[in-house]
């Protein structure tokens, strides 16, 4: 298989999963923030009633870990195929710092303190845990944004190299008969 093929191949997987990402992460802000956030704590307890059975980390942990495996197979096929190597590292590196080490690093430990050691915790140190929240999940929805516009960007950009690619080989091929 032709090196511009394995790469448009793992860029168009990586663009189709990071956009899917980022819309979910859209939804989760629409419909289940304002529900979890506006009555603290009696919200977080509504809200450990309703994601019981699957909560929004169950479903997005395990996605975030097949959308960084799509990016470290993207970049790998981009700087193999040497195409579109910049679209691609700028969204590994907003993949990366965004979506994964601000939420590992910050936004876990704070939605911890939300549900599963509120106890501990008077109502304001509560609302301002909210607060933190919101003002770093805004900064995750950008660079989730940025993250699938390079993605879509980068898959793009492959597509156009492999069309340009065809159109150059088609004048030879007429020549030969």
């Amino acid at each position: 298989m032709p090196k511009l093929t394995v790469a448009l191949s793992a860029a168009t997987v990586y663009a189709a999963l990071a956009t899917l990402v980022f819309c979910t992460m859209i939804a989760e802000t629409v419909f289940l923030y304002p529900n979890y956030f506006h009555d603290i704590p009696n919200s977080l307890i509504v809200a450990d009633e309703f994601t019981a059975v699957v909560s929004v980390g169950s479903v997005m942990r395990p996605l975030g870990a097949v959308l960084t495996l799509s990016a470290v197979v993207a970049t790998a096929a981009s700087l193999w195929s040497r195409t579109a190597r910049v679209w691609t590292l700028a969204s590994l590196a907003a993949l990366v710092s965004g979506l994964f080490l601000l939420s590992a690093l910050y936004l876990w430990e704070r939605w911890t303190i939300l549900f599963d050691d509120r106890d501990r915790y008077t109502v304001e140190e509560l609302n301002r845990t909210v607060q933190e929240i919101e003002v770093a999940h805004s900064i995750r929805i950008i660079l989730g944004a940025l993250t699938a516009l390079f993605a879509v960007m980068a898959a793009l950009r492959t597509y156009r190299t492999r069309l340009l690619r065809n159109v150059e080989q088609i004048p030879s091929a007429i020549s030969l008969h």
